[in-house]
């Protein structure tokens, strides 16, 4: 519903750049992970196709750019608890018609791609994603706002 009302929102012109909501449920599986994740994951994709598919029929969608990410990644192995412990690569997706559609880093396994501390190590660099969004989405300098910026690689993440 708040996906449907924000396409609302766009459609009619309000001048919105940048909108942030939290997504549905709870994805802080220190326990049970299997009996809640499963049903979190189907209610946000079925929730963002819905709204591509709302964007696509009101024809603004090339007017839209969705990145979904989560806050922490989780650890690789199983807690006594049947859940996951807090992890430090995380996972985004890109979501619209402008997307370029690419893979950025890769999963770096379970056997030999977790750190001393159990988390999976980043093989991808967050910054230069930000970078890249804030100049070919926004046409906005990065170097004014990520610390450091000339140092990250920039991505083509559009067509």
């Amino acid at each position: 519903d708040r996906l449907s009302a924000l396409a609302e929102m766009i459609d009619r012109g309000l001048p919105m750049r940048v909108v942030a909501m939290d997504a549905n449920g709870g994805y802080d599986t220190h326990e049970d992970q299997a009996a809640s994740l499963s049903g979190d994951l189907d209610v946000l994709s079925r929730s963002l196709a819905a709204f591509q598919a709302d964007l696509e029929t009101r024809g603004i969608a090339d007017r839209v750019l969705v990145h979904v990410w989560s806050e922490f990644g989780r650890r690789g192995e199983e807690n006594g608890s049947l859940g996951t412990d807090h992890g430090a690569a995380g996972i985004g997706f890109l979501i619209g018609s402008q997307v370029k559609g690419q893979m950025l880093g890769e999963f770096p396994g379970l056997a030999n791609g977790l750190d001393d501390e159990g988390n999976l190590k980043a093989t991808f660099d967050f910054r230069s994603l930000y970078c890249s969004l804030l100049e070919q989405w926004f046409g906005t300098d990065a170097e004014a706002i990520v610390p450091n910026a000339a140092s990250f690689d920039r991505l083509a993440l559009l067509k």
